[in-house]
């Protein structure tokens, strides 16, 4: 049903990249990474009636300094059946959009191939920043005080209608069989409200793209001079046309066609001048251009891809020291007088800074944790591998974090903060959990399972193969994972009896990986282990 070719390419990108760019990865990834000859064959075989998506981890995430978003998580056997099928599916989609040498439609251009990358490479975020730094350059070069329009879509993936993603996966001729399974997943994913995507996974971002199709097509045949980043515009208003106009008939048809909205606090009547001044001073109210630039060539940073830390001169570039990016931080003071994104790329770049004062971070920029988790998280991992880091100081000031409000508030902040534990960034002893509430959220339920395997609570997984079968699908592998712990007869027999009680359809290849890793890997290890593609025939 799924071809192998883009069964391997999801497993390989998720393994590099991430499930979704917002939390923390999956351990049970691992097993597709290297088995993802058998997971193609488990694909081969998916029925589309029988096959049941198991629903995605939907949580709260800040999106600006006073905004929020719905994220979604899904299970790592959806996220692998989701992306794969979508890539069948990509082709058609991608040739349906306009051209991508206009920049029109600029972000999220599929790439075909074997590359880890399924979006071709200079077209995040601010690659389209530079592209607007010259956007609408005028033949007289006297006009650059043209009227133009900014506006963006409010709640882009939330509000798109399920039928519309039916439509568009049929008009661009997309083979029947992965657009089902597409279907099925996102239907499941949202089955509340009936409408949206599943917010931060690779193959949202492809599907939505295209969606937006008609869009891009109605505003080429009005003759208008536009580009698009997703669900954010800039449109040039040609001389002799009334501005409000073009903004009339855009909502109109996005009201009628897509069920969408204009989102009000962020449409604005501009210039092609102040277009082109203020994306090249966008990343300038905290940086000068010569450190931005600096920091841009030590760090690619690109929504979606800022993973990739691959980059030659990541460890040699002597600007970025870990204590001249907290400077920088220390500098600004009232942080909400700049942009969330700012903030973000600091403590991306601050990742790969020798001698990370963790303590430091967390002293003076806790506040940070909790509108940008992930990469406040990452950076404290990184700063764990380090000489200088001082393990009990900074255990005692993350738990004393999880505890306080608004960082206990967000289950999505609570997850990056119980991950340090499971990931091995910090020692997790099950003394000091004892009154901790593991059933806030089914990410907690997880850690709580990890937490008993990592203590190596043998009698604690005895007493839970009886229960089993009452536990979630979510919880499932977690648990099972956790469990091998426990001696390998008794493991083995737990693992022939699970079998029948996991609805996944790669339920007896997750099971013959844990059975095989037993005694050869610890379960620390397969929790921190850095997830990367294998050559393996397996």
């Amino acid at each position: 049903m799924i071809s192998e070719a883009s069964v391997r390419r999801s497993i390989n990108h998720l393994g590099s990249f991430g499930d979704t760019d917002l939390f923390p990865r999956l351990p049970e990834m691992r097993c597709f990474l290297e088995r993802p000859g058998t997971i193609a064959k488990d694909c081969e075989k998916l029925n589309i009636g029988q096959y049941t998506p198991v629903g995605a981890v939907e949580t709260l995430t800040p999106k600006s300094w006073l905004g929020f978003r719905i994220a979604h998580q899904l299970t790592a056997s959806d996220n692998v059946v989701y992306l794969a099928a979508l890539l069948d599916c990509a082709p058609h989609l991608e040739a349906a959009r306009l051209p991508k040498e206009n920049n029109e439609a600029f972000a999220y251009r599929f790439s075909e191939g074997e590359s880890l990358k399924v979006f071709e490479p200079a077209r995040g975020y601010h690659q389209w920043l530079a592209y607007l730094s010259d956007f609408g350059e005028p033949e007289n070069p006297f006009a650059e005080n043209r009227p133009a329009i900014v506006t963006d879509i409010a709640d882009f993936y939330q509000r798109i209608y399920f039928h519309r993603i039916e439509n568009v996966l049929q008009d661009a001729g997309c083979p029947k069989g992965p657009s089902d399974l597409v279907k099925k997943i996102i239907k499941t994913t949202r089955a509340k409200q009936s409408y949206g995507l599943p917010v931060g996974s690779t193959a949202s971002r492809m599907l939505a793209e295209c969606l937006l199709n008609d869009t891009d097509m109605f505003l080429k045949h009005k003759g208008m001079k536009f580009t698009r980043y997703v669900d954010d515009f800039r449109i040039e208003v040609p001389a002799g046309t009334e501005g409000h106009s073009i903004l009339c008939r855009l909502a109109e048809h996005l009201m009628v066609t897509e069920g969408l909205s204009l989102n009000v606090a962020k449409t604005r009547m501009t210039s092609i001048k102040e277009i082109q001044r203020s994306s090249r001073v966008r990343l300038q109210d905290v940086f000068t251009s010569a450190e931005m630039e600096k920091i841009q060539s030590f760090i690619k940073i690109n929504y979606g891809n800022d993973d990739d830390t691959n980059d030659d001169d990541t460890i040699s570039n002597p600007f970025l020291s870990a204590d001249l990016l907290l400077d920088k931080l220390d500098e600004i003071g009232d942080k909400k007088v700049a942009d969330l994104s700012i903030f973000k790329a600091v403590l991306r770049a601050l990742r790969f800074a020798a001698n990370i004062n963790a303590e430091r971070l967390l002293d003076k920029h806790a506040d940070l944790l909790y509108y940008s988790p992930r990469e406040y998280c990452l950076a404290l991992n990184s700063a764990s591998k380090q000489e200088n880091f001082n393990t009990e100081s900074v255990k005692i000031r993350v738990r004393e974090l999880l505890y306080m409000s608004p960082y206990s508030d967000l289950s999505y902040v609570r997850s990056w903060l119980l991950n340090l534990f499971v990931d091995g960034t910090l020692p997790a002893s099950l003394s000091e959990w004892q009154t901790y509430d593991f059933n806030r959220s089914i990410i907690e339920r997880r850690a709580n399972f990890f937490f008993h395997g990592l203590a190596n609570d043998r009698a604690y997984f005895r007493a839970l193969k009886t229960q089993l079968g009452s536990l979630s699908e979510w919880d499932k592998p977690a648990a099972l994972m956790a469990g091998i712990c426990l001696p390998f007869d008794e493991y083995k027999t737990w693992l022939a009896t699970a079998q029948d009680l996991l609805s996944t359809p790669f339920a007896a290849t997750y099971l013959a990986w844990l059975k095989d890793c037993h005694g050869k890997r610890t379960l620390q290890q397969l929790l921190s282990d850095a997830q990367e593609p294998v050559c393996t025939s397996l």
